[in-house]
């Protein structure tokens, strides 16, 4: 079985290069690598590309985006011919038996579209960040199973899960040659529950195997690019975005009351809490952005923080076009 593992980095060159070289000391030999750099400007193409010849490296002139720029690296994985593709974060660090254990639990079941893997926070590093993860139409929110308890073992009995995060994901080339990639329009954060329910849908199984073992520091690249503000707005815009591209009417009629009666209230209370009233302001930014995306659905409405950083990058040494 033929893997293509893609690493998405921004700005973050010496994680990405700790992430690779815990990928590089994993078991097998029937897998290659592809780092794409998003517009980074931190000379990011040039470190990675002398410390690891042996990859291949994409530049893009301009941050387009998570789903975008993995949609580059899924692309050349179909384009290759391999029967999955593995996404990681580049702020992970994973166990030498990621691949074996994913690609074991992918061929129990043809219709398996994404394997899942289970993953800890980096520090502490026996508590869990994902272990599968609930999502129900009715109330329109995606959970994360367990969080940031310490791992007993009960979650060691691989299952179908809801959906997947994108932290990361094995992807199934004939599943996503059904379903298609991600949907670039959500840039990034919820376009791998929209996958899962995309795959799902036509069929095709999400998977969790809990003796593939990741480490995760969550949320690095956000708060060290632009900011956790940012983070705020796409959580909310896009968690909106899911409910306009899968729910019914009578999804909506729930969902209104718990997303405005709680979901927000919740968030801008945890956020007002902190001190933190530039990520209230972008969660109502967020909502609007929605309401915009509807009248313009050919758009996808950024903050200012990400049009800034999606500006073309000069120290990129070459761009690889999207279709």
């Amino acid at each position: 079985m033929k893997t293509l593992i893609v690493v998405l980095n921004w700005n973050s060159r010496e994680m990405t290069e700790q992430c690779i070289h815990s990928l590089l000391a994993m078991e097998g030999d029937s897998f290659s690598i592809t780092a794409v750099d998003n517009g980074s400007r931190d000379g990011s193409v040039e470190y990675l590309r002398s410390r690891f010849p042996q990859i291949r490296v994409i530049a893009i002139s301009r941050n387009v985006g998570f789903a975008a720029g993995c949609n580059i690296g899924i692309r050349q994985g179909l384009t290759d011919g391999v029967d999955y593709v593995l996404l990681v974060n580049n702020d992970t660090i994973v166990d030498p038996s990621l691949l074996r254990e994913l690609l074991a639990e992918a061929q129990r079941n043809h219709k398996t579209g994404i394997v899942s893997p289970k993953i800890y926070y980096f520090d502490p590093a026996d508590a869990i960040w994902w272990v599968g993860g609930t999502y129900s139409l009715r109330t329109g929110l995606a959970r994360h199973i367990d969080l940031k308890r310490k791992d007993t073992g009960k979650h060691d009995v691989p299952r179908d899960l809801d959906w997947a995060t994108g932290c990361v994901m094995m992807l199934s080339s004939e599943a996503l040659r059904a379903a298609g990639m991600f949907d670039e329009q959500f840039f990034g954060n919820g376009e791998d529950l929209d996958l899962s329910l995309r795959m799902r849908k036509l069929g095709y199984v999400v998977r969790y195997a809990p003796m593939a073992n990741v480490w995760h520091r969550e949320g690095v690249d956000y708060q060290k690019n632009v900011g956790e503000h940012v983070r705020s707005f796409t959580l909310v815009r896009n968690l909106l975005w899911v409910m306009h591209k899968h729910a019914r009417m009578h999804h909506w009629l729930t969902f209104w009351p718990i997303f405005a009666g709680y979901y927000l209230p919740k968030m801008a209370l945890r956020f007002a809490l902190r001190g933190d009233l530039r990520s209230c302001w972008a969660m109502l930014h967020g909502v609007t952005a929605f309401w915009e995306m509807l009248l313009h659905p050919e758009r996808s409405v950024l903050p200012a923080a990400l049009r800034t950083a999606t500006q073309p990058a000069s120290n990129t040494e070459s761009e690889q076009p999207l279709v």
